[in-house]
């Protein structure tokens, strides 16, 4: 039998991974993007050990994002059957929010990544544009 004071921390629990679950998204896209401009700044094309080095990281950083979404997603459950066991829909609640930031993690990522591959011709470009002037 819950109180209400332990009721209302494990309500507050559940505001705070809530919060989380934007806080991974946003750091998980803020890693991405500053990827995508360290190799956009500089002049040259990268070298191909770099943009493999470069895919990794930025796969590995999307991956531990939406793991780590999963995770607080299985959190908010275990915290919501503390509450009501007879809760049902402890695990889909809050898919509607989740799902989205998963796939704009998957999808920023494979942007940044496909990126790398793209820039020879952006480079190629800059020269040919150095070459007519």
């Amino acid at each position: 039998m819950l109180t209400d004071t332990i009721k209302t921390a494990y309500l507050e629990e559940i505001r705070f991974a809530k919060l989380q679950q934007w806080a991974v998204t946003v750091a998980a896209i803020t890693l991405i993007a500053g990827a995508f401009h360290m190799a956009h700044t500089v002049k040259q094309p990268l070298a191909i050990w770099e943009k493999v080095v470069a895919t990794i990281a930025v796969t590995g950083v999307a991956g531990g994002g939406i793991w780590l979404l999963f995770k607080l997603q299985r959190h908010l459950r275990d915290t919501r059957k503390v509450i009501d066991h007879f809760d049902r829909t402890a695990w889909r609640r809050g898919l509607e929010v989740v799902v989205p930031l998963k796939i704009a993690l998957y999808l920023s990522a494979a942007a940044v990544c496909y990126s790398f591959w793209r820039d020879d011709a952006y480079h190629l470009l800059l020269r040919m544009q150095g070459q007519v002037w």
